[in-house]
């Protein structure tokens, strides 16, 4: 099969980032034949504002870049990951008129919400979800704090919806948690065409064989990732048990500051991913505590991959993907005490309980986030996308079939 993948990757490296490189890798470990066509967001602070304005609805550059690429390779499958914002969904155009099938991944919620998060005022914000776009975002300013800025998003966001771009182009979509399949159901799409995909991990790390002997956080530094949360347990409960913070962001020098005075808080900022698996392979306990709909938790699965537990807000993806008690513990979101409690429970595990839970762990990485497992959900995927793009072809043939007779009868009776 031959693929054309399309991403445009952020200006701070994240899971989807992550995610569009492992799937180039695992396409062509399979035997397919993967055509990138990639932007860097990096590149946004050259464009002027009603250029970015006008590129989000239409970008002609990459409609004509990719009209081009198609004509040329003609390939079995367009697979878009992130388009927002230098590539856009122009892309989809080029497809469709060429007849090739389109399958878009749905790693965020930018679809409904400005900031892509539903995060607001710290906490988790679904009003723009049933709204023709997030006209509330404006109000608040909710793409960095910009009214100007979120004002180009929403825009985008109410033409998409207008022009019902997603229905008419994009043959199957895919979430990575049946969490996040539920959100955009809610937010009207159709569940026929809507598949999850869960993530994956690879090359297989295996069971740790070292006993643990700190907390680890690892992530963006930012506001929505619940550091601030993190910290506090720490500060308000003496835990005998060091933390590492593995990462950066825009909010490292905040958290940095709230932790000032506590030895056993340890920053290490960004990490390569060879020495982010030996921190996980040293830890206690993996902490997610964001306070955001997360639609998946890649550092989860990273960690379940060498058997070790997690603790993680009783909130989205994350809830779906720890199992209170057999691979690790919820706590409310938010709720530095309920955190601190939970990472009490971890230390007082005897050996056996802290062997199955760590047992259970492993197991869940084994039966749902190999390679194998994701590579079998994606190909059913595009198994979809082409039975659906060659229906609705046949579809608008038969009408553009029947509108012909039609003005030809149209014709004989003015003759």
């Amino acid at each position: 099969m031959k693929i054309v993948y399309c991403h445009s990757y952020y200006q701070h490296r994240g899971g989807e980032d992550v995610s569009f490189e492992s799937d180039l890798v695992l396409l062509r470990q399979e035997g397919h034949e993967v055509i990138p066509f990639t932007r860097d967001n990096m590149k946004l602070n050259d464009k002027g504002s009603l250029e970015m304005v006008s590129d989000l609805l239409f970008n002609r550059d990459t409609y004509h870049e990719m009209l081009e690429m198609l004509e040329a390779e003609r390939p079995d499958i367009l697979h878009c990951n992130n388009l927002f914002p230098l590539i856009s969904t122009s892309v989809y155009r080029a497809a469709k008129k060429l007849k090739i099938p389109v399958v878009q991944a749905l790693r965020n919620y930018r679809t409904f919400c400005a900031n892509s998060f539903f995060f607001r005022n710290d906490r988790a914000c679904t009003k723009c979800l049933h709204s023709s776009a997030s006209w509330q975002g404006i109000r608040h300013a909710c793409y960095r704090g910009s009214r100007l800025a979120t004002t180009a998003i929403v825009m985008m966001q109410y033409y998409h919806r207008l022009a019902r771009i997603h229905n008419k182009y994009v043959d199957a979509f895919f979430t990575p948690t049946n969490f996040a399949r539920e959100i955009f159901m809610q937010g009207g799409f159709d569940p026929q065409s809507l598949f999850v995909r869960c993530n994956f991990l690879t090359p297989d790390p295996g069971p740790r064989q070292l006993t643990g002997r700190y907390a680890l956080f690892i992530g963006r530094l930012s506001d929505e990732k619940g550091v601030e949360t993190l910290i506090n347990a720490w500060q308000q409960r003496n835990i005998n048990l060091p933390l590492h913070i593995v990462g950066d962001g825009p909010a490292e020098t905040k958290f940095r500051k709230q932790a000032e005075g506590n030895s056993q808080i340890v920053f290490l900022g960004h990490l390569n991913a060879e020495a982010v698996s030996k921190q996980i392979e040293s830890a206690t306990v993996l902490i997610a505590p964001s306070l955001w709909y997360e639609t998946f938790g890649r550092t989860l699965v990273e960690a379940f991959a060498q058997g070790v537990p997690v603790i993680a807000s009783r909130l989205g993806a994350m809830n779906e993907l720890v199992k209170d008690g057999e691979s690790g513990f919820l706590f409310e979101t938010g709720d530095s005490g309920e955190l601190a409690n939970a990472v009490e429970k971890i230390q007082s595990l005897s050996t056996a309980s802290a062997t199955a839970m760590s047992k259970v762990a492993r197991q869940t990485y084994e039966r749902r986030f190999t390679s194998l497992h994701s590579y079998e959900q994606l190909l059913k995927v595009y198994e979809f996308a082409t039975r659906n793009h060659a229906s609705h072809s046949s579809v608008a043939s038969l009408l553009a079939e029947t509108q012909q007779r039609l003005d030809n009868v149209g014709q004989s009776w003015n003759a």
